[in-house]
C-alpha cells in the first residue's frame, strides 16, 4: 500500500499529469490510425479476417456459423474463441462503423481503458507508466485486429485485482471480479484458460494462511471455470468436430533443439524494445542504433539508481509487480507448454506480448514509485518517458514520412 500512497499525490508536473496522460493517450490513437491508414493490408492478418468474417456474419444475422469456402457450406466458428469477433460485432452494430474499422476503434477502447488502469494504479506518473505502450510489440498489437489487444489489458487487471484480494483477504468480491475476468480472457483467447491457474493459487494461499473461507470461495471459482470452459470446448466439439475448430496435435512439433532456439530467438527479440532485428542482406543500421541507445539507457539507469540500492529493494516488496511478474510467469509456462503440444505460430512478439507486457509495467511501476527525492530516481523516471516515446516516433511509417518529405521539399 506505501507505493499506491506515494502515487496518489502530485509530482512537480502538479495538476498536468492527467493532461499528460491524455495528451499521451491521443498521439498514441493518432499514431495507430496513421499506421493503419498507410499500411496497404490495413494491419490485418488470416487472424484478423477470420474475426471479421464472423462479426460481419453476426451482423448479416447468420449467427455462429460462418461460410466455408473451400466446400460453400457453413460451419460452426470454433478455431477461435467467440469474445474478441462478438466485442467487434457489437461496436459495429452500435456505431454503425464498418467491422474493420469497430475492430480498431475497439482497440482504441482497450488501450484507453489500460491507460486510466494506470491512472488509477499510479495518477502521478501514470503518463510515464503508459508510455510502455510505446514499444513496438504493443504499437503493433493495436495497429493489427488481434485478440491480444483485449487480452493484455486483461491480464494488466488480473494482476491489479489479484493484488487487491492479497491485500484484502476480506474483501470476498474480488473473487467475483477475478472469476468474470478469467472467464473472458478464456472467451478472447483459449490460452486464457492459464489464468484459471491464479484464483487456484489464491485459494492454496489462503487455505495456507488460515483464510479458509476465502480459500474455499477461491476454489469454488476455479471449479466453476474449469466448467464452463469445458462446457464451452464440448460444445464446439458438438457442433464442430473438433473442441478448437481442427486436429491442433496431428502437425509435427519441432525437436527439442529447433523449438530452444526458437525460444531464445524470440525471448532476445523481444529485449529489444523499438525494433526487433529481422534478417536481410542488407544490414538493418537502425536496429543497431536502437540497440546501442536501448544498453545506454539501462547503463544510465543503472549508474543513477544503484547508489540508493532502493530498486531492487523496493521491487522485492512491491506487491504489484510482484503479481504481475507472477501471472507473466504463469502464463510464460502455459504458451510453452501449449507451443510443445501443438505446432501454431512460432515464439514471436505476439506471443510473448503477454509476457513482455507485465514485465514492463511491472518494472516502471516500481520505478515511477520510488520517491523523487532519492538520488537520480527522478530523472531516471524521465529518461524512461522519453526512450518510450522516442519507440513511438521511430514505429511511425518512415518510409511513407520521408516521401512525403522530400514532396515538400
Amino acid at each position: 500500500m506505501e507505493e499506491q500512497a506515494k502515487c496518489t499525490k502530485y509530482n512537480s508536473i502538479g495538476k498536468h499529469a492527467d493532461a499528460l496522460l491524455l495528451l499521451l493517450f491521443f498521439a498514441f490513437a493518432a499514431a495507430i490510425l496513421f499506421r493503419v491508414q498507410i499500411e496497404s493490408t490495413g494491419y490485418l492478418s488470416p487472424d484478423s479476417v477470420a474475426y471479421l468474417g464472423l462479426a460481419q456474419n453476426l451482423l448479416d444475422g447468420h449467427g455462429f456459423y460462418v461460410l466455408n469456402t473451400e466446400t460453400n457450406s457453413r460451419q460452426y466458428f470454433s478455431t477461435w474463441p467467440v469474445g474478441y469477433p462478438v466485442l467487434i460485432f457489437i461496436l459495429s452494430k452500435t456505431s454503425g462503423l464498418s467491422v474493420f474499422w469497430a475492430s480498431k476503434a475497439l482497440n482504441l477502447l482497450f488501450l484507453g481503458s489500460g491507460f486510466l488502469l494506470l491512472r488509477k494504479l499510479c495518477r502521478a506518473y501514470a503518463f510515464i507508466l503508459a508510455s510502455v505502450f510505446g514499444a513496438y510489440t504493443f504499437i503493433e498489437v493495436y495497429s493489427f485486429t488481434w485478440s491480444e489487444a483485449p487480452f493484455l489489458i486483461g491480464v494488466l487487471l488480473l494482476a491489479y485485482l489479484t493484488n487487491k484480494s492479497l491485500q484484502k483477504p476480506e474483501a470476498y468480491f474480488y473473487a467475483g471480479y477475478i472469476f468474470l475476468l478469467c472467464l473472458l480472457l478464456f472467451l478472447v483467447r483459449y490460452v486464457g484458460a492459464f489464468s484459471f491457474g491464479v484464483p487456484g493459487l489464491l485459494c492454496l494461499y489462503f487455505l495456507y494462511k488460515r483464510h479458509s473461507k476465502t480459500g474455499i470461495l477461491y476454489g469454488v471459482v476455479t471449479l466453476l471455470l474449469t466448467i464452463l470452459a469445458g462446457l464451452y470446448l464440448y460444445n464446439n466439439y458438438r457442433l464442430s468436430g473438433y473442441t478448437t475448430g481442427f486436429d491442433r496435435l496431428a502437425a509435427p512439433t519441432e525437436s527439442i533443439s529447433d523449438f530452444l532456439q526458437m525460444l531464445a530467438q524470440g525471448l532476445s527479440n523481444e529485449f529489444f524494445i523499438i525494433r526487433k532485428y529481422r534478417s536481410a542482406s542488407q544490414p538493418d543500421y537502425l536496429f543497431y542504433a536502437t540497440a546501442l541507445l536501448q544498453i545506454a539507457v539501462l547503463v544510465y539507469l543503472y549508474a543513477s539508481i544503484k547508489p540508493t540500492g532502493s530498486f531492487t529493494g523496493k521491487l522485492g516488496k512491491n506487491s504489484f509487480a510482484l503479481c504481475c511478474f507472477a501471472i507473466a510467469g504463469l502464463y510464460f509456462v502455459a504458451i510453452l507448454i501449449l507451443r510443445q503440444l501443438s505446432h501454431f505460430d512460432d515464439l514471436d512478439y505476439r506471443l510473448l506480448s503477454p509476457v513482455i507486457f507485465l514485465v514492463l509495467i511491472g518494472l516502471v511501476y516500481t520505478l515511477v514509485t520510488l520517491s523523487d527525492d532519492m538520488q537520480g530516481a527522478k530523472c531516471a523516471k524521465y529518461v524512461v518517458l522519453c526512450f518510450f516515446v522516442l519507440s513511438l516516433l521511430l514505429n511511425l511509417p518512415k518510409e511513407f514520412l520521408l516521401a512525403q518529405l522530400k514532396h515538400l521539399i
